[in-house]
């Protein structure tokens, strides 16, 4: 396992304590309304489930009253320094403003769009604006529909 993907790992488990605390919920009973064991609860908050499975991330964040890219993204608020440095300028603002950029219907910006919305801009990144990243964004979607 690299890296990066340790580093997902504990993210997705913190933002499952985080919702689950916010709800005043305990482990056991998050576990029991998603229909896992509470010890698979406990391994993924602590970021040691390496496989959790889409199926057992949806359930969770249905009781949570979110989604599973909200369960995977990066809180802005806990983005840290070198996560920041290393993304284009305009990509950061679209990620910590989504509410603004995106409408009401429309997905949070999952960690795999942003990670292909870094990869977009070529040589000058810090050529495009929010809003060149939301159109970038709205296209991949749609091609992934077809």
């Amino acid at each position: 396992m690299n890296a990066r993907s340790v580093k997902e790992l504990k993210r997705l488990g913190q933002n499952i304590r985080r919702l689950r605390k916010a709800q005043k919920i305990n482990q056991i009973d998050l576990a029991k309304r998603a229909n896992t064991r509470s010890t698979t609860i406990s391994l993924l908050e602590n970021g040691l489930n390496p496989n959790p499975g889409w199926d057992l991330l949806d359930r969770i964040a249905v009781v949570l009253e979110t989604t599973v890219h909200d369960l995977l993204r990066p809180d802005a608020t806990s983005l840290s320094r070198e996560d920041v440095l290393a993304l284009p300028k305009g990509l950061v603002i679209l990620l910590k403003e989504q509410d603004t950029y995106l409408s009401p219907r429309e997905e949070r910006v999952s960690l795999g769009e942003g990670e292909w919305l870094q990869k977009i801009p070529g040589e000058n990144p810090d050529g495009l604006e929010p809003e060149d990243y939301l159109l970038l964004l709205r296209q991949l979607r749609r091609l992934r529909r077809l």
